[in-house]
């Protein structure tokens, strides 16, 4: 079964986010976001939300890059790794390369509307095998004379994001 696989774990963020450290990512990117909002509306037609704002003016699709850029510090706190998701034995930890902010609603008046999505990304893994519900993975990529392994059990906010069979 061999395949290189990436996988993708995403969480998503609002006002209800318990964590300090989604608690302080909600805030950056709320005020990040009402000046981007500024930015991209109409002086003459203002509009309060996210999705009216897309639909006045398809350039306002850069906001969430723009605004991605207030969680890249809190995200390198993680040091490569989500730390919430180890391995079946507890000693690997998902490991992430990069990740994705995409803005689900925001409103620029009422915070309790804003709610952004933070998808993590992988780096290469060998998917050598499933094996009841677990994914059993290898860092290295190449066959030498056999595969240092971990697993990792199946999670309904994970999923494979790239697949190149072998």
């Amino acid at each position: 079964m061999k395949a290189v696989i990436k996988l993708a774990f995403r969480i998503v963020i609002d006002q209800n986010s318990t964590m300090t450290w989604d608690q302080y990512i909600f805030e950056d990117t709320y005020f990040e976001y009402k000046i981007q909002h500024q930015v991209f509306d109409d002086k003459e037609n203002p509009v309060k939300n996210y999705w009216e704002l897309l639909s006045k003016n398809p350039h306002a699709e850069r906001i969430p890059f723009i605004v991605s850029a207030s969680a890249v510090n809190y995200v390198s706190q993680l040091n490569g790794v989500i730390k919430s998701l180890p391995d079946v034995l507890g000693t690997t930890f998902f490991p992430i390369e990069n990740f994705k902010l995409d803005l689900i609603s925001s409103n620029i008046e009422d915070p309790s509307k804003h709610k952004i999505g933070l998808t993590f990304y992988t780096p290469a893994l060998l998917l050598i095998d499933s094996i009841d519900n677990k994914y059993v993975l290898s860092k290295d990529l190449e066959n030498k004379n056999g595969f240092e392994t971990f697993m990792f059990a199946f999670h309904p906010q994970v999923a494979i994001s790239y697949y190149q069979p072998n």
